[in-house]
């Protein structure tokens, strides 16, 4: 067995439910249970000891953060009665640049999907339903329910270079991996 250590950082005073490092890897934002969202940079060799001022409070639980790497200045947040919003780093006292509407959840942790490309977000809800948003718009475009548990998990293949090595779901149009208490799905759309 590998000898491991491991430096206390930071004091988040709240149960983390989300880290997520940027694109450099030099800031990491962190989601807490409070609902505040705090960003740490990493850079520093002496982290903080006591809770920074968060860059965002939400009113619920956070559950899920993802920054987008064509947008190094924005990321996804989500929180636990289903609010789903994009924001910008930059501008965070001015609130969400973007919403998406229609999401339905209460308590459960339901983490967010978004395509390589970075065009479209997706979310499973407690009503067993998967939704797909355009990240810019914030218009649903996609509302189905095709299982009988929550949703909760979802990815697309990330490697856009390996276009050889492409597995036969993947071949047959756009498609993500969705997680669920009855199991692993592939759904595709043309």
């Amino acid at each position: 067995m590998a000898d491991t250590s491991s430096t206390w950082a930071f004091d988040c005073k709240s149960d983390v439910f989300s880290l997520q490092l940027n694109q450099s890897g030099n800031s990491m934002l962190c989601g807490l249970r409070n609902g505040k969202i705090v960003t740490v940079d990493t850079r520093q060799r002496q982290f903080c000891f006591s809770l920074c001022e968060a860059l965002i409070f939400l009113n619920f639980s956070l559950e899920f953060l993802t920054s987008l790497e064509h947008w190094d200045q924005y990321f996804l947040a989500s929180s636990m009665d289903g609010s789903m919003k994009l924001y910008d780093r930059r501008l965070t006292h001015r609130g969400a640049v973007q919403s998406y509407e229609g999401n339905v959840n209460s308590h459960t942790r339901i983490q967010l999907g978004v395509d390589p490309a970075e065009k479209v977000v997706m979310s499973g809800g407690e009503d067993c339903n998967m939704r797909m948003w355009n990240i810019k718009s914030g218009e649903l475009l996609l509302r189905d329910r095709f299982m009988d548990s929550i949703p909760s998990a979802v990815c697309w293949s990330t490697s856009r270079e390996k276009e050889k090595t492409r597995s036969y779901w993947e071949e047959h149009g756009m498609g993500a991996w969705v997680g669920s208490y009855e199991g692993i799905f592939y759904m595709d759309w043309l």
